[in-house]
């Protein structure tokens, strides 16, 4: 029973990190959302208000991170991929630092473990809004079939 307790408890926290890992690049327009419907419903608004400027804000912040993928300037195109990298990066430390807290005692290890997730994950959520987001451009010779 015990056996089959841990093991259950393993691929929870397997399809825990596999879902954080394929949210993450959602990290940034989540926190923003929050952050603005919080701010809103702090300053005496209803619930109903803030989490509808909450949702407006993190579909703003998505918009102009599109318009400023496709813009012509290296250094703009960049601005979205650092934060989606940065938010990334924070969540899956934060993440990554829960689970490893719950599997081991707290020390360099979990550190350590915290750290690597963390330029996993950031790494990844930048690179996906880059291959996802900065669209591949046909190549002007196509693979001929015959």
């Amino acid at each position: 029973m015990i056996v089959i307790a841990a093991l259950t408890v393993l691929i929870a926290a397997v399809l825990a990190a596999r879902l954080l890992y394929s949210l993450s690049l959602y990290a940034l327009p989540l926190w923003c959302g929050g952050t603005v419907a919080w701010w809103t419903f702090a300053s005496g608004a209803g619930c109903t208000l803030a989490a509808c400027a909450g949702l407006a804000a993190a579909t703003l912040l998505l918009v102009a991170a599109h318009l400023l993928a496709g813009a012509r300037s290296p250094v703009l195109r960049l601005v979205p991929v650092a934060g989606f990298g940065l938010c990334g990066g924070v969540a899956g430390y934060h993440a990554a630092h829960g689970l490893a807290l719950a599997f081991l005692p707290d020390g360099l290890i979990v550190q350590g473990l915290s750290l690597a997730a963390a330029m996993l994950i950031g790494s990844a959520a930048a690179l996906r809004w880059l291959t996802v987001r900065g669209g591949a451009t046909p190549s002007p010779n196509p693979p001929s079939w015959v």
